[in-house]
């Protein structure tokens, strides 16, 4: 006999996304193909995610998590210091060090360097041209 017993979301999610150990899985699409309601929610999941603005929106995300990962992190650390107030300092700490690998990151400092550098060397170009 078949469980009519609904998986819970967390369950339909895992299988959604693929991420279900095989027992499971197939236990849940056992209980697919008897159940509409449960059948109907997946049927939706698997539209949401198949949708191109919403796959295009969730790479976007993920390359601003990628490119400001240091940030997010930098601000993570800062608000854990004052959740975890007898590791203030420990926190605090990490948050400047994670903002500063951020600022030594961030694309702006490698452009405005490699300016800085081109123009000193267009400088010594200068010295060199008017001395001979």
């Amino acid at each position: 006999m078949i469980n009519r017993i609904c998986p819970t979301d967390e369950n339909l999610s895992e299988y959604v996304s693929g991420v279900i150990t095989p027992e499971n899985r197939t236990y849940i699409e056992k209980h697919l193909s008897i159940c509409s309601k449960c059948r109907k929610t997946v049927v939706k999941a698997f539209n949401i995610i198949k949708e191109p603005k919403m796959i295009h929106f969730l790479k976007h995300i993920h390359k601003k998590i990628i490119a400001d990962k240091w940030l997010i992190s930098s601000a993570m650390f800062l608000i854990l210091s004052f959740v975890f107030k007898e590791y203030f300092f420990q926190f605090l700490i990490a948050s400047l060090l994670t903002g500063i690998k951020w600022i030594i990151d961030s694309k702006t400092t490698k452009l405005l360097i490699m300016i800085n550098e081109a123009r000193k060397d267009h400088e010594k170009l200068y010295k060199i041209s008017e001395k001979n």
